[in-house]
Parts: C-alpha cells; structure tokens; sequence
C-alpha cells in the first residue's frame, strides 16, 4: 500500500511539474527588441508597410520603437512613421531623421493585444522613391 502512494505521489509531482513547465512556456515577455524593417518610401505620401507583429500588451503607454539607421535619400533625411492595425492607424506620427538613434512613442489602445505593423511614408511630396531600413519594436516593455 504505501508503495502504491508513494508511486501516485511522484506520477502527481511529475504531472504538477510538467503542467507548470508548459504553462510558464507559453508566456512571452515583451522586451526592447530590434526586428530589422528594409522597404521602399513610395513616392507623394504613399504608405509603405513592415510586417505585423502582436502587440500583446493591455496598456497603450508600453512603448513601441522605431530607429531609421539608412535612407537612399541620404544622411539626416527624415521619414513620417506610426504604428498601423489593418490600414488604420493605431498611434500618432512620428518624423524620424536617418541616423538619430532609437525613438520610444506610446500607442492608442486600439494597438492592445493585437497585429500591428510599422507604417512608414516620405515626410515630404518628392516624386521620388527611397530605400529605407533600420529596426522597429512593437513594445518595448
């Protein structure tokens, strides 16, 4: 009998532990990562997009990043960029000069929990495209 409790305890702490494993397995934690973007500014305010990414935080001032590191229009020129959630814009926008560093910007709630992407367009009406790239979070914290 006591080999009996003994082999049922040990199968539930296994059990117990395995469940735990899986469980804090499935969390992700948000952290200040740099997702590499590259895409071409469309000419006359045209949108150009990244990827979607999920936004899974619940508070609106978990910062999403944005950092132009080069333009093919040259050095310090400035793109518009602001976070997009299926061709609606989910946060304000944000002139960014090529070469300027890493910038944080709060989101609309409307961002919350959800796919979002970089949405990125020419600060200015030239009939020219760019290539731009650099690195982009959608939460930082």
């Amino acid at each position: 009998m006591r080999n009996i409790v003994k082999k049922y305890s040990r199968l539930g702490m296994a059990a117990a532990m395995g469940v735990g494993i899986f469980t804090f397995s499935n969390f992700t934690y948000a952290s200040d990562d740099n997702i590499g973007f590259s895409f071409t500014l469309k000419p006359n305010y045209e949108n150009s997009y990244s990827g979607e990414r999920y936004r899974q935080t619940t508070n609106p001032k978990n910062k999403w990043k944005v950092n132009l590191t080069y333009s093919s229009e040259g050095v310090g020129t400035v793109a518009t960029f602001w976070l997009d959630k299926s061709g609606t814009r989910v946060s304000d926008v944000h002139d960014v000069a090529q070469g300027s560093g890493a910038h944080y910007y709060s989101a609309f709630s409307t961002a919350n929990q959800s796919n979002v992407r970089l949405g990125a367009e020419n600060n200015n009406a030239s009939p020219n495209s760019y290539t731009i790239s650099g690195y982009w979070d959608e939460e930082t914290d």
